[in-house]
């Protein structure tokens, strides 16, 4: 019980607009760097973050207008790291 309360503390619509606001930290910090190991890691958490957040979403009950806005400014970030040569 105490672990499915972990869970739904954390499957909220302000924990999934703080997984956005991390991705677009991981990405123009990555933007910011040249090649290298510090870059990589940057994509790599952008990337996981945003699986978490398209996951979450997916999870969420949410106006329509609320799930519309989110779903553009997802697939927007996943445009941003294909482009940077992530697979999402």
């Amino acid at each position: 019980m105490h672990e499915n309360h972990f869970v739904e503390k954390f499957s909220t619509l302000d924990n999934l607009k703080a997984q956005l606001t991390v991705v677009r930290w991981h990405l123009h910090a990555a933007a910011a760097l040249g090649n290298g190991d510090k870059k990589r890691r940057h994509l790599d958490s952008a990337t996981l973050t945003y699986q978490g957040a398209v996951e979450l979403l997916a999870q969420l009950v949410l106006p329509d207008a609320e799930h519309t806005a989110i779903t553009k400014q997802l697939a927007d970030i996943g445009q941003s790291l294909r482009a940077a040569g992530q697979a999402v």
